[in-house]
């Protein structure tokens, strides 16, 4: 059986308290903060990482995404080489008293060092096989910012499905902009991937 927690290039491991810091760069890159939430764009602190991680503990799942470690060579010493953390995903479930309708969230955010390098899409295809095989999901929604629209893009390539979007719903950078809505079902997973 293949390993649960790897992707091609990816490793993908809980997310722990000594991450805070980790959390903290992701949250002082202005450009993942501004296409990661519509909160005001303020300076973000230690507490807000700690915030944060606290609300991935109450998600379905929340790991950070890891470039997988080299092969040690046989001058390395094993324990030192550890997998890099380049970015987070979660996928949030409902409620236990809705939890049989079986559908989650998803959200991702990787650090604009690793844009535009495979590994978004690695980890939402992981996150896809994850949530559709391991945790019996039947839906996989998302939501992107009207300005994302290279967010957008990635998310139709990899055969999220339009379902709508809230009109004007966010104040950015002096105008409003859409909410816009994707997902994916299961069996549009397996036709595509399974």
């Amino acid at each position: 059986m293949a390993n649960v927690w790897r992707s091609e290039r990816l490793v993908y491991r809980a997310i722990e308290a000594e991450d805070e810091p980790f959390l903290s760069s992701i949250q002082a890159d202005p450009e993942s903060w501004l296409n990661g939430t519509p909160r005001l764009p303020v300076p973000q602190g230690k507490a807000r990482a700690k915030r944060t991680r606290d609300g991935h503990e109450k998600c379905m799942l929340a790991v950070a995404i890891c470039l997988a470690a080299p092969q040690p060579t046989q001058s390395d010493i094993v324990e030192n080489i550890q997998p890099v953390p380049i970015g987070t995903l979660k996928l949030r479930g409902e409620e236990p008293f809705i939890a049989h309708h079986r559908h989650a969230s998803l959200g991702i955010s990787i650090l604009r060092a690793y844009h535009g390098q495979g590994y978004g899409s690695e980890a939402v295809k992981w996150a896809l096989r994850w949530g559709f095989r391991w945790a019996g999901l039947h839906r996989i929604e998302l939501a992107a910012f009207e300005w994302d629209s290279g967010a957008i893009r990635l998310y139709e390539r990899l055969g999220f499905v339009h379902e709508g979007r809230k009109r004007d719903l966010f104040w950015f950078d002096g105008r409003f902009w859409d909410l816009v809505q994707l997902a994916m079902l299961e069996h549009e997973w397996r036709a595509l991937y399974g």
